[in-house]
C-alpha cells in the first residue's frame, strides 16, 4: 500500500487467487479511504490451486474455498463507483479490459477459471514434487 500512495498519479495492478484475497480482502477498502484507483484481478478457481497440485489428496475439502460475490466486495467495503465486473468467458474478459480500459475508477474484475487450470510452472512443481519433498 505504501508504494501505491507514494505515486497516486500511477495506477497499481493486483493479480491473486481468490484464496489468498479472502484473507485479506478487507484491505481494499484502504484504497477508497486513500483515493486511489487500483486495477484488481481476482482468479477464481473454486480453490488453493498450489494445494490441489502438491497434495496427496488433491481432492480433500481443505482445498475448496467457499464461493463469494466478488464482484460485489468493492461496494459493499467502501469502493463506490469502482468498475466491476465477472468473467466466465474470454469474450466476457475482453469486454471487461475494454471497460476497464475507459474507466476512471477502481476496477475490480473476477475471472472464473477451471479449478485444475495452472500455469507451467505450479505444473512442473507438481511433476517434480517427489523430488522437491523426497516423498516416498
Amino acid at each position: 500500500m505504501g508504494a501505491a500512495a507514494a505515486a497516486p498519479h500511477r495506477r497499481m495492478v493486483l493479480v491473486t487467487g481468490e484464496g489468498s484475497h479472502q484473507f485479506t480482502v478487507q484491505e481494499i477498502s484502504q484504497f477508497a479511504r486513500l483515493g486511489l484507483k487500483p486495477v484488481i484481478f481476482v482468479l477464481n478457481n473454486g480453490g488453493y490451486l498450489i494445494e490441489r497440485l502438491l497434495a496427496k489428496e488433491p481432492a480433500i475439502a481443505y482445498n475448496d474455498v467457499p464461493s463469494w460475490r466478488y464482484a460485489e466486495l468493492p461496494r459493499v467495503l467502501g469502493c463506490d463507483g469502482w468498475m466491476t465486473a465477472r468473467a466466465t468467458t474470454c469474450g466476457e474478459l475482453d469486454q471487461a479490459l475494454r471497460n476497464a480500459a475507459g474507466a476512471h475508477s477502481g476496477v475490480y474484475i473476477e475471472v472464473l477459471t477451471p479449478p485444475d487450470e495452472a500455469p507451467p510452472f505450479p505444473l512442473r512443481l507438481r511433476d517434480n514434487a517427489k523430488s522437491l519433498y523426497r516423498m516416498s
